[in-house]
C-alpha cells in the first residue's frame, strides 16, 4: 500500500541521535515468558502460536452501522466487532483506521476479531473493535482529515459521529478509548489522537507517516491547515497519550520509509514518553496481523489498571514491595530497583501524589553505569514490569508523570482548591502544591544520557501499584535477556 509509513516498536528503548537507551521488562508474579518478535511477516508471535492451543474461545458478534459523513448526504459503513460481554462505558474501545487504497473491511478480512477472541480467551481484558470507513466524496485519499473545501470531513466523522455511533448510551472516556491505524491510518490516528487528547488515551500507528502528504488536496495547499495537521511540529500535544509505534524491517515506500523511527526520536527528544517496535514484515495487512497481539499487550497494560482492584495481600504494602536487579545491555551495566514511596528518592514525588490526588504508584530507580571502554553513550528512560499473565506496568520518567497529574488536578470539574486530598479528589489543589510539582518537573526534566565512564540514576513512576516480582527484562523488544537478582 501507498500509504503505509513504517513505525517501529522497540518496547522501552531510547533512542536520540541514534544513542541507544536502556528497556527494563519485568515479570511480576510467576514467570511467562512474554511474546517475542516474529520470525516473518506472516504474523506469528510468541503470544499468537500459544493461542492457537486454546480450545474453547468465545467468539464475538460482528456488527455494520451506517453512519452519516459530515460534508456529504451520504453514509460510511463502520465495521464493529463487540465482545461477547455485556457493553457498558467500562468496557474499551479501538478505533482502528485503514490505509489508502484501503477500506474498513481490510480491518476483519486480516484476522484481527479473531486474534482478539483468542487474546481474551487467555485472560486479556476484552473490548470493542471499531473499523470506520475512510474513502471520500471528494477526495480519493482523504487523510482522516476535515477537506478545507467543507466535502468529506472525516476528522469529525470519526471523532464525533463514529463515536456516538459505536458507544451509544455508554460514553467511554478517553482511558478506555484508543486509535491505532496502519498506514494512512497511521498518520490519521496520530493526527487525530493529537487534535484531540480528551478523546483518545492510547494510539497506536502501524507503520504510519507523521507529516502531511495530500495527493487528493484535502489540505488545498494552504499552509495553516496542513501546519495544524502535521503531527511532527505538535509533539507536545502528545504528552498525555500513551504512545506505541511498531513499524517493519521490509518496507521500503518513500512515504512510510524510517517515519517510525524518526517519528519515535522526534518523540523522545520532546521528553514525550513513547514505545518503539520494529518488527520483521513488509507493508501489508499481514503484517499488521502479526503485530496486533503485541499491540494489544501494550494496550492491555492501561487497561489492566482500570479493573476493579484486586485486594491486596495484607503483609504487602502497597508502596513499600522493594526487589533490586543487575545486568547489562550494550556493554553498560543496569541495576533496578523498586523502592519504597518513603525512600529520599521518591518521597517528594510521593508528596505531590498525594497532595494532587493522583492514583497510587511505585517508584523504580535505575542506574547505569556506562564503561570508558564503551563508544557511544547510552540514556535511561522507561521501565515496563510484566505480569505472569503478560499485564504490563509501565514506568515512566518522573517529569511526564507529574504533568500529566498536574493536568488531572488543574483540570475542568475541579471545586475547590485543597492541599490535603485523597486520591480521586476533585477539589483543585493549592497554588504552592502546584508550583512545587511545577518546580521538580522542571528540575527532573531533561533527557539522561550516560556517557563512556559516567554513571546516572534517574527515577521512574508506574502507571499503577507493583507488588511483586519474579523476573526483570532488558532489551530491544519484548523479553530479550534478563537480569538477575542483586545480592
Amino acid at each position: 500500500m501507498r500509504r503505509s509509513r513504517t513505525v517501529g516498536l522497540a518496547i522501552g528503548i531510547l533512542v536520540v541521535l541514534y544513542i541507544p537507551a536502556v528497556t527494563i521488562w519485568a515479570v511480576l508474579g510467576q514467570h511467562q515468558a512474554a511474546p517475542s518478535r516474529p520470525a516473518d511477516g506472516r504474523g506469528t508471535t510468541a503470544a499468537s502460536s500459544r493461542l492457537s492451543t486454546t480450545a474453547a474461545i468465545p467468539h464475538g458478534t460482528r456488527q455494520v452501522l451506517h453512519v452519516p459523513l459530515p460534508g456529504s448526504t451520504t453514509t460510511r459503513d463502520v465495521l464493529v466487532y463487540r465482545p461477547a460481554v455485556p457493553d457498558s462505558a467500562e468496557l474499551p474501545v479501538l478505533y482502528f483506521l485503514h490505509g489508502y487504497p484501503g477500506s474498513a473491511s481490510d480491518v476483519f478480512d486480516a484476522g484481527l476479531p479473531r486474534l482478539i477472541d483468542r487474546l481474551v480467551a487467555e485472560g486479556y481484558p476484552p473490548f470493542v473493535l471499531a473499523a470506520p470507513d475512510g474513502n471520500g466524496v471528494s477526495h480519493r485519499d482523504t487523510e482522516w482529515a476535515n477537506a478545507v473545501d467543507g466535502t468529506d470531513q472525516f476528522e469529525t466523522f470519526v471523532t464525533g459521529n463514529v463515536i456516538r455511533a459505536v458507544e451509544g448510551s455508554h460514553l467511554r472516556d478517553r482511558t478506555r478509548r484508543a486509535i491505532a491505524g496502519f498506514s494512512m491510518g497511521g498518520y490519521g490516528a496520530v493526527n487525530l489522537a493529537l487534535r484531540h487528547p480528551d478523546l483518545y488515551g492510547q494510539v497506536v500507528p502501524i507503520a504510519g507517516y507523521f507529516h502531511v502528504d495530500d495527493p487528493s488536496g484535502v489540505f488545498a495547499h494552504q499552509l495553516a491547515a496542513i501546519d495544524a495537521n502535521t503531527p511532527e511540529l505538535h509533539l507536545t500535544d502528545a504528552r498525555r497519550e500513551r504512545i506505541l509505534v511498531v513499524d517493519g524491517d521490509e518496507g521500503s515506500d518513500r512515504v512510510v520509509s524510517g517515519e517510525s523511527r524518526l517519528f519515535y526520536e522526534q518523540l523522545v527528544t520532546a521528553h514525550v514518553p513513547a514505545s518503539y517496535e520494529q518488527l520483521t514484515g513488509g507493508h501489508s495487512w499481514t503484517f499488521v496481523a502479526g503485530a496486533f497481539p503485541d499491540v494489544v499487550r501494550f494496550l492491555e497494560a492501561e487497561w489492566s489498571t482500570l479493573q476493579p482492584p484486586v485486594p491486596a495481600v495484607p503483609a504487602m504494602n502497597r508502596v513499600e514491595a522493594t526487589g533490586q536487579w543487575q545486568g547489562g545491555l550494550a556493554g553498560a551495566n543496569v541495576e533496578v530497583s523498586l523502592v519504597s514511596a518513603r525512600d529520599p528518592r521518591a518521597a517528594r514525588l510521593e508528596h505531590l501524589r498525594v497532595a494532587l490526588g493522583a492514583a497510587p504508584v511505585s517508584y523504580v530507580v535505575l542506574t547505569l553505569s556506562n564503561p570508558a571502554k564503551e563508544s557511544a553513550p547510552v540514556s535511561l528512560f522507561k521501565a515496563s514490569f510484566v505480569s505472569a499473565r503478560g499485564t504490563t506496568v509501565d514506568a515512566n520518567p518522573a517529569p511526564s508523570v507529574l504533568d500529566e497529574w498536574l493536568a488531572e488536578a488543574t483540570g475542568p470539574g475541579r471545586r475547590t482548591r485543597s492541599s490535603n486530598r485523597a486520591p480521586g479528589d476533585r477539589r483543585a489543589p493549592d497554588a504552592s502544591v502546584i508550583a512545587d510539582a511545577q518546580r521538580l518537573a522542571g528540575a527532573l526534566a531533561g533527557q539522561t544520557t550516560v556517557a563512556p565512564g559516567e554513571t546516572k540514576t534517574t527515577v521512574l513512576v508506574t502507571t499503577a501499584v507493583v507488588r511483586t516480582v519474579a523476573s526483570v527484562f532488558v532489551g530491544d523488544s519484548f523479553a530479550v535477556g534478563t537480569l538477575d537478582p542483586a545480592g
